[in-house]
C-alpha cells in the first residue's frame, strides 16, 4: 500500500512538472528533470525508514543498496548544476542558488557521512537537502517563466 502510494505521488509530481504548454529556455527541461529526480530521492528517503520499521524481514533490494544512492547522486549533481548554471545565465537571480546549492551540499554531505551516521540521520539529512534542492529548482523555473512571459521592448 505504501509503495503504491509513493509510486502514485512520484508519477503525479512528474506529470505536474513536465506538463506545460510553454517550453521556455534551454534549461527548463533540466529543472523539471532535476525536480523529478529529487522528488524520487525524497520519496525513497522518507519511505525507506518506514519500510525498515514495518518490515524488517523483507529484503529492500536495489532501493536500499548503496549503489542506488550513488546512482541518484551521479544523476542529481550534474543535472542540477547544469540547470542552475543555465538558469542563472538567463536571469542572473542568485535567490535560487542559495537553497539549490545548499541542498546539493547537504545531499553530498549525507552521502559522504552515510557510513558514520545512522540510517535515520542520513535519511533526515538527505530529505532536508532534497527539499532545499527542489525549492531551488522551483525558484529557477519560476524565474525563467517570468522572463519568458515578459513582453519584448
Amino acid at each position: 500500500m505504501l509503495y503504491h502510494t509513493s509510486r502514485i505521488f512520484v508519477i503525479t509530481v512528474m506529470a505536474a512538472v513536465f506538463n506545460t504548454d510553454n517550453q521556455t529556455a534551454n534549461g527548463s527541461t533540466l529543472d523539471r528533470a532535476a525536480i523529478c529526480v529529487s522528488a524520487i530521492c525524497l520519496v525513497q528517503c522518507l519511505i525507506l525508514p518506514l519500510l525498515i520499521v514495518f518490515s524488517p524481514l523483507v529484503s529492500l533490494g536495489f532501493f536500499g543498496d548503496d549503489l542506488f544512492h550513488q546512482l541518484l547522486l551521479v544523476l542529481i549533481v550534474p543535472v542540477s548544476l547544469l540547470a542552475f548554471y543555465l538558469g542563472f545565465r538567463t536571469h542572473r537571480n542568485r535567490q535560487m542558488l542559495v537553497p539549490g546549492l545548499a541542498g546539493l551540499v547537504i545531499i553530498i554531505l549525507a552521502a559522504a557521512l552515510e557510513d558514520s551516521t545512522g540510517a535515520l540521520a542520513t535519511a533526515l539529512l538527505t530529505s532536508f537537502g532534497g527539499v532545499l534542492l527542489i525549492t531551488g529548482h522551483w525558484l529557477n523555473l519560476r524565474r525563467r517563466r517570468q522572463l519568458c512571459m515578459r513582453p519584448n521592448r
